[in-house]
């Protein structure tokens, strides 16, 4: 989409999401959406962008989705995606709790009761932050170990004012950072682990350099992030991965999956590219299931050289 286009689309959700919050959520959710629906319809650019990208996904994964349904509503969704959590911002608890239909909460509260914290294993499918969110809301301990997220919500942001050693400032990384930086920020995670705190982070970053391997997704190589296996087989936390659908009625289903643990040898008999492999399968099958939630992937450059640092 042209810059100015993206542009007038920032300013005009910054200006009536305020105004949004007044209406039943899951309506105000689905009027986030039609901006994006009314974009596709009347910008014949990127209708065109939209089917191409959704017709080579389906070819690629052997689906039989609708181009024209999918395309509409996957256009839609960016925008709604792209708000993150900040149609819940200022939002009571009695007004965001319906917003969330919620699966597999137990799953998670048993891997915690291992007492070695849990990587909550995410990825930018759907509502990708929204989980966070949910979990701040009801109490649960949690640091973000990923770049800073930009445009949340202000409660998200006093989330992140924590102090101390496992203070949430210290665990935020950057692509810019050194080996050093590298090392100290995994020896925070792991001691955010030990405290039995739950650490969320993506498995579906494409990265390059150290604790990175190759694997495939949606037809393509590339190379993402392993630290997340690392981190699993140094510490012995269990590892749950989380789906946020966006759904088409406003609200968002949050499904936790089954936890499952790393071997501590994973990272010396080339385990680790398995395991990265394991999660991005298990991603892929989400967006076969649910491919109007899969944001920018149809989207994603076939160069690794490519990706914005």
């Amino acid at each position: 989409m042209e810059r100015r286009m993206l542009n007038v689309r920032k300013h005009l959700l910054r200006t009536i999401l305020p105004v949004f919050r007044y209406l039943p959520l899951p309506l105000a959710s689905r009027m986030v959406a039609g901006i994006g629906r009314t974009e596709y319809h009347l910008m014949s650019k990127l209708r065109v962008a939209y089917r191409e990208a959704v017709g080579r996904a389906r070819e690629t994964l052997g689906c039989d989705w609708d181009i024209d349904s999918v395309s509409l509503d996957l256009a839609g969704n960016q925008v709604w995606w792209r708000t993150r959590d900040l149609l819940l911002d200022g939002v009571p608890d009695s007004r965001a709790e319906p917003m969330f239909l919620v699966s597999g909460r137990e799953l998670l509260d048993s891997a915690l009761e291992q007492g070695k914290g849990v990587i909550l294993l995410t990825s930018h499918y759907g509502g990708h932050l929204l989980p966070a969110h949910w979990l701040a809301r009801r109490g649960y301990t949690l640091r973000f170990f990923m770049e800073r997220p930009r445009h949340v919500s202000k409660f998200l942001e006093r989330q992140f004012a924590s102090e101390g050693p496992l203070a949430q400032d210290k665990l935020f990384i950057s692509r810019k950072g050194n080996a050093t930086g590298s090392a100290g920020s995994i020896l925070r995670a792991s001691r955010a682990l030990g405290a039995g705190m739950i650490l969320y982070l993506a498995g579906d970053v494409r990265w390059s350099g150290a604790h990175t391997q190759q694997a495939s997704f949606l037809g393509q190589k590339h190379q993402f992030s392993a630290t997340w296996v690392n981190l699993a087989a140094m510490t012995g936390a269990p590892v749950v991965p989380i789906f946020c659908h966006m759904q088409p009625q406003g609200r968002y289903h949050m499904e936790f999956h089954p936890s499952f643990q790393i071997p501590n040898d994973a990272l010396h008999d080339g385990q680790s590219q398995v395991w990265v492999q394991k999660f991005l399968s298990l991603l892929e099958q989400e967006v076969r299931l649910h491919p109007a939630n899969s944001n920018e992937y149809f989207f994603w450059p076939t160069d690794d050289a490519e990706v914005a640092a």
